[in-house]
């Protein structure tokens, strides 16, 4: 070949794969046709970093988003990408080594071969025409070939087994199940009988609160730190951080206790599950994922300290970094990715900001093209909770805006709008809000007065998802508390007393006027309006299984034998659910008596 540049050209117009077996014909190079090559093994190196580092990233993406397939497809390119880099790097260490072109096409081999490094012998011709080299090189292909493929019959055997085994034990599990009555889903989860219906696992991070409940039906118990049937990962997480966000809010940070990956993954909105032992009674709360499914190595909930909150005092008092939680997660429908609208306005009202935060944390970490509206309302300045980042985020984020509004302002460093969330200041900081997506999350009193002004301007409902946020969320009052209602003032702001009203004027909810019957523990109790099913099966001590304590994940569904109920929340039942005359016992209140069957 006597032009380098026509043999440059020839290879780099071939196939990717052709470039390294081109180097079997070449003749010895020249110092600048080394050079020459040397630069093409630069080139390749870095581009396929590139790719690598792009690879990563929507390996990440489709981890955090339980996408299997786009996790498939991320790895694909990864391999390839890291063939390319290793190709390259095998070509300049033949060049340094001042190794021919033959030599260094055989090196490439090599490293595509995973075969070890070997001393280069000069080639002898064998049978066939072929040097000693090839027939070595194609006898390990073949014993390579020869070995994968009897690992695979072996897997199929053993397969074939374990399903013949599984089928059998199946038949044995459902002949006596055909005699025996069927486990309604009123029953609870402290039931010995067990449904026959298949329970089948969704991928993490996906809607599962159909599949919950039959989990918590069927009351499998699963060790510490594995994934139930229905999709759940139970186990614990150590505390990694707290950190105070205002007077009466802390954030906590949980990682894996041996310091890896979190072994779950969650979508932005969903929610975690915490469990503890709190003056000897066994305590679940459930508590809103403020972090960006993009960190894969922590998870954050940030916690409120409420009025007679048992365990979000006991998260404020006890809990110090270093100790181990008790976690269920994740769960929860209240989700945003981003591929659900092409923008998104978020309201949201004092600590219910963290599902927000999240999915505005995971849209900028994704930077995500669309327009994100945060329209935020708290007391005062010092309960604007994660204020900093959120301004930081904004300089940062072009499409991020964010418009606050705080109730008492005087006295304060607040310099910005005073008073509630109204229609005409969501009209002002939200154009077009009507074709918009709109996420609510805040305090039942809040979120009514929200949807009638998202009415009002015009929103459809189908473009509206909620979630209450408040009291029910880790702060049930204790047994023989009664909390009082407050006087909406002349405003109608939902919460504040009328001007003049002192706190003992506080118009206070009356007593029991009606009773429930638990009918498989034969227990009657007072039934007051104001207290649900479950909080007064808590201090009856009747056995109802919760998580969330918000009307979404279904664990405390109960069936209603006699009476009606109200519920302000019914996002975990269906209709077959309503038809069947189940009620979630976390939501249920009634003024009438009641027959539940727990």
């Amino acid at each position: 070949m006597n032009n380098m540049g026509e043999m440059m050209g020839e290879m780099m117009g071939r196939p990717r794969k052709e470039f390294y077996p081109s180097l079997m014909s070449v003749p010895t190079l020249t110092p600048e046709q080394r050079q020459s090559l040397e630069a093409q093994a630069r080139a390749r190196i870095n581009t396929g970093m590139d790719e690598l580092a792009k690879a990563e990233a929507a390996l990440r993406h489709a981890m955090a988003a339980g996408d299997s397939s786009g996790a498939d497809r991320s790895a694909q390119t990864l391999r390839q990408s890291l063939d390319q880099v290793s190709s390259g790097t095998a070509t300049l260490r033949a060049l340094a080594e001042g190794k021919p072109p033959q030599q260094i096409a055989q090196a490439w081999f090599k490293t595509q071969l995973s075969l070890p490094a070997v001393a280069v012998v000069e080639s002898k011709e064998g049978p066939l025409g072929l040097s000693w080299y090839h027939w070595t090189i194609m006898a390990l292909v073949t014993i390579f070939a020869v070995g994968m493929l009897a690992i695979y019959f072996l897997r199929v055997r053993r397969a074939n087994a374990l399903v013949g085994r599984l089928s059998n034990a199946a038949a044995k599990t459902i002949a006596p199940a055909a005699t025996s009555p069927i486990v309604g889903p009123s029953q609870s989860s402290g039931s010995a009988k067990a449904s026959n219906e298949a329970i089948a696992a969704p991928p993490l991070g996906a809607p599962i609160q159909g599949v919950q409940q039959k989990q918590q039906q069927l009351d499998v118990q699963a060790p510490p730190g594995i994934a139930t049937t229905s999709g759940l990962w139970k186990g614990r997480l150590r505390v990694a951080a707290i950190f105070p966000e205002t007077p009466n809010v802390k954030t906590f940070r949980l990682r894996d206790p041996q310091g890896g990956r979190l072994p779950f993954s969650f979508l932005p909105g969903q929610f975690l599950t915490y469990s503890a032992e709190i003056d000897g009674k066994l305590v679940r709360r459930s508590y809103t994922i403020a972090s960006s499914p993009s960190q894969s190595v922590y998870v954050e909930t940030t916690i409120k300290r409420e009025d007679f909150g048992v365990f979000s005092d006991y998260m404020h008092d006890k809990i110090k970094v270093g100790d181990l939680l008790d976690v269920t997660a994740p769960s929860g429908v209240f989700t945003f990715e981003g591929s659900e609208a092409e923008s998104v306005v978020l309201i949201g009202g004092g600590v219910g900001i963290t599902p927000l935060m999240a999915a505005i944390r995971y849209l900028t970490d994704t930077t995500w093209p669309g327009d994100i509206y945060l329209v935020y309302g708290a007391r005062t300045s010092a309960d604007f909770i994660f204020r900093d980042e959120l301004e930081y985020l904004q300089r940062h984020h072009a499409n991020l805006h964010m418009a606050a509004t705080m109730t008492r302002a005087a006295g304060t460093s607040w310099v910005g709008p005073e008073g509630p969330i109204t229609k005409e200041f969501l009209a002002q900081v939200v154009p077009n809000i009507a074709q918009r997506r709109v996420h609510l999350c805040g305090p039942p009193g809040m979120m009514a007065a929200m949807r009638k002004c998202l009415a009002d301007l015009g929103v459809p409902d189908a473009q509206i998802k909620t979630e209450a946020f408040g009291p029910a969320r880790g702060a049930v009052p204790p047994p023989g508390v009664t909390l009082v209602a407050p006087i909406p003032s002349s405003a109608g702001r939902v919460g504040e007393m009328a001007p003049g009203t002192t706190t003992t004027e506080k118009a206070a909810i009356g007593p029991a006027t009606a009773s429930i019957r638990f009918a498989r523990s034969n227990k009657t109790v007072p039934l007051p309006p104001d207290k649900t099913v479950l909080e007064i099966a808590e201090s009856a001590g009747v056995p109802i299984d919760y998580a969330c304590r918000v009307g979404v994940c279904g664990t405390c569904k109960t069936k209603l034998l006699e009476g009606k109920v109200t519920m302000e929340v019914e996002d975990a039942l269906t209709p077959e659910d309503k038809a069947d005359n189940i009620i979630l016992a976390c939501q249920a209140k009634s003024i009438g008596n009641l027959v539940v069957e727990a």
